[in-house]
């Protein structure tokens, strides 16, 4: 059994997604957050697995895990107390912001002021585009979660063909965490009535914490190349865009998927592709 559980299929897509599944259909009936339970379920289980419960010498990567079981908390636990739209949507980015300081100042700031000033401007920038292409996502449950599945599967597979496998399985894990869930959306009612947790501006950190970190990390300490992020940043606006409307659970959760799928497989085989030349992440 320990053998199976350390093979990195199991670690990061088998495990995170049917716990995704399972807590997610188990509290779909209790609570309207019901998703953002399972996604963080299905992270903490992956990172267990992959990190072990040592959080010391508190690492880049550990700070990421850290921030990911975070923004969920937040999501599902403080979205109630701040009740104004726009509190919200500025905590979300101010989280954001925050963490970015946290995880990389170290780093830059022993750079050169150009550096510095070039990594934290491309840095705001990215931040805010991915959280407003979310922000147009939020009133509908299934973008929300396809905007989520695509950006963070294309953020795992790019960090992973960037030369870190460890925080390429990361992403990853949140990616099979938000399959299960939104599999779960798909196949069964949720909550009749109640607040929709989904349509709260608070909703977008599970996705934009991770994404935005993870991302950035892989450009900072592997070697990814910092203009992939700009296409993967487009998937929420992209789902946003689709025009496509249906009653169907099945066709919405389809077709809603295809526009970040295909941007962040096109964007994987990029990084690949220009993986062949040995280029540095700057």
């Amino acid at each position: 059994m320990e053998q199976l559980l350390a093979r990195p299929e199991m670690q990061s897509a088998v495990i995170p997604f049917l716990v995704g599944l399972a807590v997610a259909a188990s509290l779909r009936k209790i609570t309207a957050g019901a998703w953002i339970w399972a996604l963080f379920a299905a992270f903490l289980c992956s990172a267990l697995l992959i990190n072990g419960a040592t959080l010391t010498p508190l690492t880049g990567t550990r700070k990421i895990i850290l921030l990911a079981l975070g923004a969920c908390l937040l999501a599902g636990l403080a979205a109630p107390l701040l009740s104004a739209v726009y509190l919200q949507r500025q905590a979300a980015t101010g989280v954001v912001i925050l963490a970015m300081l946290w995880i990389f100042w170290a780093v830059i700031a022993r750079r050169d002021p150009t550096s510095v000033a070039i990594f934290t401007g491309g840095a705001l920038a990215l931040i805010l585009f991915t959280a407003w292409g979310l922000d147009r996502c939020r009133e509908h449950e299934s973008r929300l979660h396809a905007a989520g599945l695509g950006l963070m599967l294309g953020t795992g597979l790019c960090a992973t063909l960037g030369s870190s496998a460890l925080l390429g399985q990361l992403a990853l894990a949140l990616a099979a965490g938000c399959g299960g869930l939104f599999l779960a959306w798909v196949l069964l009612p949720g909550r009749s009535g109640g607040e929709r947790v989904h349509g709260r501006p608070l909703a977008i950190l599970p996705y934009l914490m991770p994404a935005a970190t993870i991302g950035l990390a892989a450009v900072t300490f592997a070697r990814l190349p910092w203009y992939a992020l700009v296409p993967l940043a487009a998937i929420p606006l992209a789902t946003s865009l689709l025009p496509f409307r249906s009653e169907s659970r099945f066709l919405a959760a389809l077709v809603g998927s295809l526009p970040g799928l295909i941007i962040a497989g096109a964007t994987a085989f990029w990084v690949w592709h220009a993986g062949s030349s040995g280029a540095s992440g700057y």
